[in-house]
Formats: C-alpha cells, sequence, structure tokens
C-alpha cells in the first residue's frame, strides 16, 4: 500500500520552488569557494550527498515512512541523473565563471518543456510562452558580443550538458512525485548520487581524489560551503521540489526555477565582485517577466473568464 501524499496548495508550491531556486543559485558561489579552497569536485560531491543522505535517512526512519519498492526504484533512476548532473556542473565550474555557470545551467528551461513533450506530455500554453520568453532573457544573459559561440569552453560545454540533465531531472520528478512520499524519493536519490561519487571518486589519482580532504575541511571556506550545500541545496531543495511537483507542472517549475541564475548572477556581482554588463541586466528583467507569463496570467485569465455567480 503507497504512503498518503501529502498535499499543498499551488500558492505554497510556487513559495517552495522559488526557495529552492534561490537556495541553489546561492549555492554556485558557495561551490565556488569550496572549489577555491582546494577541495576535489569528487570529494565535494561524495561529501556533499553522503551527509545529506545520512540526514534524510534519518528523517525517513524518524516519521516511518515506509520504504517501498516502487519508490526506491524511482530514486535509484533519479540519482543516476542526479550524479552525473551535479559532476558535471562542479567540474564544468573549475573552468567557467560562477555568473555564467548558473546562466548556462537555467537553460533547462528551454530544455525542460522540449524533453516533457517528447515524452508526451501536455504543457500549458502560457508555461510554454514563458519557457521562450525566459530562454531569450538567459541568451542575453550568457552570449558575448562576436560570433555565437564566442566565449564557450570546456567548463560552458560541461555545463550545458548539465543543463540537459537537468531538465530530464524534472521531467522525472514531475512523473515519480506523484507516486512517491517526497523524503523517500529526495532521501534515495542522493543516497545513490553519494554512493556512486564515492566509488568513482576513490580511484581518481591525486588531487582529484579523497588525498586533500582533511586538510581543505579545516578551512571554513570549504568546511561552511560543504554543509550548506548538503543540508540546504541538497536535504532542503530536494525534499522541497520533489513536494511541490506534486502540483506543479515541468514546465511551470522550469520557469521559477529561473530563480536561479538571477540569484547567482546577483551574488557573483555582489559579493565575488564579478562584472555585469547591460545586456545581462535585460536578460534578467525576461527572466521575471518569463515568471509573471507562466504564473500570473492564468489566474488573471481565470478571474475574467469564471461569471460572478452572487446575488
Amino acid at each position: 500500500m503507497q504512503p498518503q501524499q501529502p498535499t499543498v496548495s499551488h500558492g505554497t508550491a510556487v513559495l517552495l520552488i522559488a526557495t529552492t531556486a534561490i537556495i541553489w543559485g546561492l549555492g554556485f558561489p558557495m561551490t565556488r569557494l569550496a572549489l577555491d579552497g582546494g577541495i576535489s569536485v569528487g570529494a565535494l560531491m561524495s561529501l556533499r550527498f553522503l551527509l545529506a543522505g545520512a540526514v534524510m535517512f534519518a528523517i525517513i526512519r524518524a516519521r516511518r515512512i515506509p520504504i517501498v519498492r516502487r519508490g526506491v526504484t524511482d530514486g535509484l533512476w533519479l540519482g543516476l541523473v542526479l550524479a552525473v548532473t551535479f559532476w558535471s556542473q562542479t567540474d564544468g565550474m573549475r573552468f567557467t565563471t560562477t555568473a555564467k555557470s548558473g546562466f548556462i545551467t537555467g537553460l533547462y528551461v528551454l530544455f525542460t518543456p522540449l524533453i516533457a513533450v517528447a515524452v508526451g506530455q501536455r504543457i500549458k500554453l502560457t508555461s510554454a510562452i514563458g519557457a521562450m520568453v525566459a530562454t531569450v532573457g538567459l541568451y542575453l544573459l550568457v552570449h558575448l558580443p562576436g560570433a555565437w559561440w564566442t566565449g564557450w569552453n570546456r567548463g560552458d560545454l560541461e555545463t550545458l550538458l548539465c543543463a540537459v540533465l537537468c531538465a530530464v531531472h524534472i521531467v522525472m520528478m514531475g512523473a515519480f512525485a506523484r507516486r512517491t512520499d517526497p523524503w523517500l524519493l529526495a532521501g534515495t536519490q542522493v543516497i545513490v548520487g553519494g554512493v556512486l561519487s564515492v566509488i568513482v571518486t576513490a580511484f581518481l589519482p591525486a588531487p582529484f581524489g579523497f588525498q586533500n580532504v582533511p586538510q581543505t575541511l579545516t578551512r571554513i571556506t570549504v568546511f561552511g560551503p560543504t554543509i550548506y550545500l548538503a543540508l540546504f541545496s541538497t536535504v532542503f531543495a530536494f525534499w522541497g521540489q520533489a513536494l511541490a511537483q506534486t502540483q506543479l507542472g515541468p514546465a511551470e517549475a522550469a520557469v521559477l526555477f529561473c530563480i536561479e541564475p538571477v540569484t547567482a548572477a546577483i551574488l557573483s556581482v555582489f559579493w565575488l565582485k564579478e562584472p555585469m554588463t547591460a545586456q545581462q541586466a535585460f536578460g534578467g528583467m525576461l527572466i521575471v517577466i518569463a515568471m509573471i507569463i507562466a504564473e500570473a496570467l492564468p489566474f488573471m485569465f481565470r478571474a475574467i473568464t469564471v461569471p460572478d455567480t452572487r446575488p
């Protein structure tokens, strides 16, 4: 017997996704700080997911959530996608800037509705329009003057792969979240991601393996971001995403996730002191407009079309 699914309102689901996007946006400078502190990509991924997985498993046991086969299977598939997604994103940050990493990752706004349609899912017209407007905004944020490929490097390509896999993950979450307890779904995929990260990292030579972990974890710029990425960017964010997508479609969630690159950009400018052009600022404004199109317009038209039945 499947556990009863927690229910949230549409407004609460929107708030959860928006909060998750902000937390993930802050995760970009946190990852930058940790990598600059000397920890390897594999060690950071392993510590992040193992710590988060341990916390999630404790929550699952404390809440007495049944560990059912379907939930574990769903989490296994999501964990495989999750591991490759975050490895490609984190490794890509070794070769590209924090702001560009956030912007390119945000291209999953374009890929999500395309993948959703490809697997036979329906999307709202306003969500599709919002995704297209957001894509234009993200292009303005990413593109540099010159040829269309100007400024791209290995890190950008790895981050582009991350964006595609993010879209796949969102579509899969949208399907699985309606039949699996959010904590079980989130916890299983994080534990799988952690185990895979440990296996891969254990066979990597220095400085890509675990060799420098004891030294780097003594630095607050490594220890602090690692804890943040584990507890906030993973435990809270993946639970919130799993719960919210019981009410939101994949395209709608993807447009809300546009807040993530905007947050990363703002923090990169005011915290990491990275430059931002007027074109990039205009791209950010388009992303806000896209969110209004996707979220506000359906309710506005509903209010107009529903007749007033009051006496």
